[in-house]
């Protein structure tokens, strides 16, 4: 099942926007092509509310009316979630944005987060019998992370790190059994 369909209102072409930094996101948002238009919310009350804003060859990005913008990457292959704590996306000293790595059903897997903690840090998110089990990375890097410093090539290499080169120790505490089916990153988490 994916999130947003296949069906393309007319091919889609490259229209040679890049991202360098995360805020870059909005120079999509304002070209505003579209060459796709449907997507599915997997019934999901938290995910109706999502707005295609743009898509082309290379990128789909969506809003969700409150915090959270989605990046589809399809060169890389790659769905992200990226939560502000501010409704334009602005930037604030000491509050960074989050970033959640999200399969194909949009459920995070992967975080650079605060969650419930004062650090940002890397975590990992296993879903196991109606539980989120929470896990962060162990390694010095894998905290203090600001990733609206970080260049999109470096936030792809931290990705890359996150899935295969990090170590991850379980956490004391845990997200609400009510994100079990329901992303977490639609409550603003960060």
């Amino acid at each position: 099942m994916l999130f947003c369909s296949e069906r393309k209102s007319e091919t889609c072409v490259d229209r040679g926007i890049e991202i360098e930094y995360l805020i870059d996101i909005d120079k999509l948002i304002k070209d505003g092509y579209k060459c796709e238009e449907d997507f599915n919310n997997f019934n999901t009350e938290e995910l109706k509310n999502c707005r295609l804003l743009f898509a082309d060859a290379n990128y789909k990005v969506l809003y969700n009316g409150y915090k959270t913008r989605l990046l589809f990457d399809k060169k890389e292959n790659l769905k992200i979630a990226i939560n502000s704590i501010t409704p334009d996306f602005k930037t604030i000293k000491d509050r960074p944005f989050a970033l959640y790595v999200l399969n194909e059903n949009l459920m995070p897997v992967y975080a650079i987060a605060k969650l419930g903690s004062n650090v940002i840090s890397v975590y990992k998110s296993e879903y196991v019998k109606n539980e989120i089990v929470l896990k962060r990375a162990t390694e010095k890097e894998a905290n203090n992370i600001n990733i609206g410093d970080f260049k999109y090539t470096e936030i792809l290499q931290l990705i890359k790190k996150m899935k295969s080169g990090f170590s991850y120790k379980k956490e004391k505490k845990t997200i609400d059994p009510y994100f079990y089916n329901v992303p977490y990153w639609t409550e603003g988490l960060n």
